[in-house]
């Protein structure tokens, strides 16, 4: 006896393991409204390759059942479009993975030449400054003009400064790498957990964070919570630190 062939397309895989579902279209003349129509039907079709995929059009033929609803198996890839597609997906992924990845350094760019730019006018106005002190009458007047545009451009209030004019990524390590913080945060929490005066700031921290009541929250999430606060140094610092800690 000959074998059920039919010819659909593959509208899903990789949601079961050596399975996909093919819909085979196919015309049946439909008496009641004395016309033709297009019928539809689904089937689960074993895919013991794990080759086909999304869009392909195969061939399938009948087998041995091998589970309550899959009885068909993949003879034959006739078209490979789910391929195609497939390719062209993974190539759209990778375009859109190094549009990303140039954006990102012409911003990371940008953001440099800024940074070496305001260098440039920063050593330009230490440079003004020194030939202020040795200019003539004439001369001081378009020194000093130069000086102020370059402090508006930056809000400067005096020259030299003691203010963090670049923020680099440096900066921040090395106020981490200082000691006041990291080097003494046991001396820093044993004072916040020991002193009465601290209560009520531990208590508005961790409430902050805890999702508990602050009498139910254990003690080492308490500390966590609190050293995770002392060492972001966007916080201020709420213990003062001696110079002999």
């Amino acid at each position: 006896m000959a074998r059920q062939n039919f010819v659909g397309l593959v509208i899903s895989q990789g949601k079961m393991q050596k399975t996909v579902k093919v819909r085979v279209s196919g015309r049946v003349y439909d008496r009641k409204i004395d016309k033709e129509i297009i019928k539809r039907k689904d089937y689960l079709v074993h895919d013991e390759g794990e080759i086909c995929k999304e869009g392909d059009i195969v061939r399938i033929e009948s087998i041995p059942k091998r589970s309550s609803k899959k009885a068909f198996a993949v003879a034959e890839i006739k078209v490979n479009k789910g391929q195609q597609f497939a390719l062209y997906q993974d190539m759209a992924k990778e375009r859109v993975s190094q549009e990303i990845a140039d954006r990102l350094n012409t911003a990371q760019n940008a953001q440099a030449e800024g940074v070496l730019s305001k260098i440039a006018d920063l050593r330009k106005l230490d440079s003004l400054t020194e030939q202020v002190v040795n200019a003539s009458s004439e001369e001081i007047d378009g020194l000093v003009n130069e000086i102020e545009s370059i402090k508006q451009k930056y809000n400067i209030s005096q020259w030299p400064t003691t203010d963090e004019l670049i923020e680099l990524e440096v900066n921040h390590e090395a106020k981490a790498a200082d000691g006041t913080r990291v080097n003494n945060i046991k001396y820093i929490l044993d004072e916040l957990l020991s002193q009465a005066k601290y209560e009520e700031f531990v208590k508005d921290v961790v409430n902050e964070k805890a999702k508990k009541p602050f009498e139910e929250v254990a003690s080492s999430t308490k500390k966590n919570i609190l050293r995770k606060y002392v060492l972001n140094l966007e916080n201020p610092c709420p213990v003062p630190i001696p110079h002999s800690v």
